[in-house]
C-alpha cells in the first residue's frame, strides 16, 4: 500500500523551509511518497483568522532563536531575509506551473532552490526575473514557466490547493496530511515519521 504525504507549503514560511529540507529523508526511511502541494499561506491565515508569529513581538524574538537552533540541527544555511514578510503569489504560482508543465520532481527542485534563494541568499523570490533565473538554474524552461505563472489554470489550481487545505483543517505551514491526519509544523516531522512507520 502506497503511503502518501501531502505537503502543503509556502516559500514565505520559514518552518516550511526547514521541513522541506528534511522531508525526502523521512520518505526514504519510511517508503512514503511525498506529494508537494503549493498553497498561499496568506490565504490560509485570512480564512482561519490566524496570523504569522512574527507579528507578535515576543513570538518574533523567540522565533529567531528557534530558527537558528533548527538550522544548526539540520546543518542548513538560514538567515532572516531583508524582505520579510514577502508576498509570494507569483512564487507559488510558479511552483504550480512547474508541476503542471514539468511534473512533481521539477516542482520539488524549484521549491528547494527558491527556499534556499530566499532563506539563505536573501534574494527577492517574488520577482519574476529572479524566479526565471532560479528556474533556469535547476534546468527548467524559464520562458515556459514564466508564461505559466499567469495561466488561468495555474491561478485556479493554487486557489483550489489553498481552499482544500483549509477545508481539511490547515491553519499554517507546513501542513502535512497523512490521509485525514494533519501534522503541522517542522517540529512534527518525527511524529509524521512515526505514523508512517506504523503503516509498515
Amino acid at each position: 500500500m502506497t503511503k502518501t504525504v501531502e505537503l502543503f507549503y509556502d516559500i514565505a514560511s520559514s518552518y516550511s523551509y526547514l521541513a522541506c529540507t528534511q522531508i525526502d529523508a523521512v520518505a526514504k526511511r519510511t517508503g512514503a511518497e511525498i506529494r508537494w502541494r503549493p498553497f498561499l499561506l496568506g490565504g490560509v491565515f485570512k480564512s482561519t483568522g490566524n496570523d504569522m508569529p512574527a507579528r507578535i513581538p515576543s513570538k518574533a524574538r523567540w522565533m529567531l532563536g528557534d530558527l537558528d537552533r533548527w538550522a544548526k540541527k539540520y546543518d542548513i544555511p538560514l538567515r532572516m531575509p531583508s524582505r520579510f514578510p514577502i508576498l509570494t503569489i507569483a512564487t507559488q504560482r510558479a511552483l504550480v506551473a512547474a508541476d503542471r508543465l514539468f511534473g512533481q520532481d521539477a516542482q520539488k527542485k524549484l521549491a528547494l532552490a527558491l527556499f534556499t534563494a530566499y532563506w539563505a541568499d536573501d534574494r527577492d523570490v517574488a520577482d519574476k526575473a529572479v524566479i526565471g533565473e532560479i528556474a533556469a538554474s535547476v534546468g527548467l524552461d524559464a520562458a515556459a514557466l514564466l508564461a505559466g505563472i499567469d495561466a488561468q489554470e495555474t491561478k485556479d489550481t493554487l486557489r483550489a490547493n489553498t481552499d482544500e487545505a483549509v477545508s481539511r483543517g490547515a491553519f499554517g505551514a507546513p501542513s502535512m496530511f497523512l490521509g485525514d491526519e494533519l501534522f503541522w509544523g517542522n517540529d512534527r516531522l518525527d511524529l509524521l515519521e512515526g505514523a508512517l512507520a506504523e503503516k509498515g
